[in-house]
């Protein structure tokens, strides 16, 4: 596959499999398939997204003409042969799920209805948990084997080269951010439990969007499987407390809004579609977020891995405009999105469908979701030498920043206990996925120190895009806790111009010999590999 990029889930597991050697990264996660009356909500699993009595069916999202929700939409619905799921009031769109056939072209004549995506998961490959994966005599490493932390850090802090290169400590030394500052982590779930991010989330502000309907049951998204949202959470705001690692704005709070299933006998695990992303866009509006991490891309639903939205196919052109009224939405709320560009090492600025052979339909532009709908801030990723990482996506108009996302292929030559050290280091739940799949690699580290309930703090070495945007989130957070609230395009402007400019690699770049080797076009400070350059925490709370 060399044009987008599959589920965070899948693409952790794969590179566990083979020694994190060929990392795939973005972020999918399920939309229920059954039908569910308003306002049902979904719990992130299989129970609680089918209600007794209801017919299974399709799910929709729709969006209106004037970007209001008109009184009369259950009505509309109802008419068209479906029931109203949600409604997305900040953007002005609903959620509806039928199972006619005629359902989406009915809906589609109705007066004042703009656009109907239908959303529905199909044939995603199961991800086994690879836990017959580790090599005998595999350990956890512990952090007394290497020098003390540094910097006034945590334990683990020296395994943290990605702060020191964007400089996190010495800006910590001046701001650890506000807690007037939320930051959504719209992904897994978080682990609340995790001791380094006890007391961080905001449980108020919290939910699962799991299925397109919101849950703020604390059983929803207060927990990981996964282990995705606990790891970027852990980056952006792990506490200093003497435990385990530290995160760039440790003084911000945090939000979990949980979007992709975790159920591991669902078809769909791990995948995040279109409607519980804006789910989620709604939630961060309605409950004031400053920023939100999409540590994600949406996947389209049609594919094991499917990551592009093309114009050509009218489902999905629905979709790209209610996801980019979405991100609209959030701007004009003064809601800034960071996401990810993913990790299968390709030019998104040159998606395209294939054009027909016999004429009768020419190529159509595509699109990587939501980082390539404006303005969201897009991330981009590199390792220990700041070069981009062997996985990363670039392209221009896609990559506004680049942020460590670690590279397996260059280690931190100053931790020599693991070849993971080049990878990201940050916390993770003790039975996830992504902390029993570390340990194919060599992966685990653990803080036994401050044991919680008899158990060491748990974290894991992990590469990909999404371990760089929460970097850049980080960051974000931090100059929102000195400036107060700012629209997306200002606070990117000041993201810019603190930037490391980073020059091009010579050309053909290949590190990973893909086979498909790469072409750095632009000056340092603005090229299509790393945007403006590396984010700098340091400069840009100066």
């Amino acid at each position: 596959m060399a044009h987008s990029d599959r589920s965070w889930l899948g693409k952790v597991v794969f590179v566990a499999l083979l020694g994190c050697g060929s990392c795939r990264e973005g972020a999918s996660g399920a939309s229920a398939s059954a039908l569910q009356p308003e306002p049902a909500a979904s719990s992130g699993g299989k129970e609680g997204r089918t209600k007794p009595g209801v017919a299974p069916g399709s799910s929709f999202l729709v969006s209106f003409s004037d970007g209001i929700v008109p009184a009369n939409a259950e009505e509309l619905v109802s008419s068209a042969g479906g029931i109203l799921a949600a409604r997305y009031p900040a953007i002005g769109a609903i959620l509806a799920r039928s199972s006619s056939a005629t359902f989406a072209t009915t809906l589609r004549e109705a007066a004042g209805v703009e656009g109907v995506g239908a959303i529905e998961a199909a044939a995603h490959s199961r991800i086994d948990l690879p836990l017959s994966k580790a090599g005998p005599g595999r350990r956890p490493r512990p952090p007394a084997q290497m020098p003390p932390p540094s910097r006034g850090g945590d334990p683990l802090s020296f395994r943290q080269w990605d702060m020191d290169q964007i400089h996190a400590p010495e800006a910590r030394a001046i701001s650890t951010g506000r807690k007037a500052v939320l930051v959504g982590v719209v992904d897994s779930g978080i682990d609340v439990t995790h001791p380094d991010l006890a007391g961080q989330v905001d449980a108020a502000a919290s939910a699962s969007c799991v299925g397109g309907v919101p849950n703020a049951t604390p059983k929803a998204w207060a927990s990981d499987v996964i282990g995705h949202g606990t790891h970027v959470a852990g980056t952006i705001a792990a506490s200093k407390n003497g435990v385990g690692i530290v995160g760039v704005a440790p003084g911000v709070r945090l939000a979990s809004v949980k979007v992709a299933i975790d159920d591991v006998d669902d078809p769909s695990f791990g995948l995040v579609l279109p409607d519980a992303f804006v789910c989620a866009v709604d939630w961060a509006i309605t409950h004031d977020f400053d920023l939100i991490n999409a540590s994600l891309t949406i996947d389209p639903f049609t594919a094991p891995i499917d990551d592009i939205f093309c114009n050509d196919e009218p489902d999905r052109a629905a979709v790209v405009s209610i996801v980019r009224r979405a991100v609209l939405a959030a701007a004009r709320n003064k809601v800034t999105i960071v996401a990810a560009s993913g990790n299968f090492f390709t030019d998104l600025a040159s998606l395209a469908s294939p054009a027909r052979k016999d004429g009768s339909r020419p190529g159509s532009p595509c699109r990587v979701l939501p980082v390539q709908l404006p303005p969201v801030i897009g991330v981009s990723a590199v390792g220990y030498t700041q070069a981009l990482s062997f996985y990363s996506n670039y392209g221009s108009g896609a990559i506004d920043l680049a942020g460590p996302g670690g590279d397996s292929l260059i280690p931190d030559p100053l931790v020599t206990d693991t070849p993971a050290s080049g990878q990201v280091l940050a916390s993770v739940p003790p039975e996830s996925l992504y902390y029993l799949a570390a340990a194919a690699y060599d992966g685990q580290v653990q803080d036994c120190a401050a044991r919680t309930a008899g158990a060491c703090a748990t974290y894991a070495y992990l590469q990909g895009v999404s371990q760089a945007v929460p970097h850049v989130t980080g960051v974000a957070a931090l100059v929102l806790s000195r400036s107060g609230k700012l629209a997306p395009e200002a606070l990117l402007a000041k993201l810019r111009q603190s930037a490391t400019a980073l020059p091009c690699p010579p050309s053909p770049y290949d590190p990973g010999g893909w086979g498909q080797p790469a072409t750095c076009d632009g000056p340092a400070a603005h090229n299509n590999f790393y945007g403006a350059g590396e984010i700098d925490a340091l400069a840009a709370v100066r």
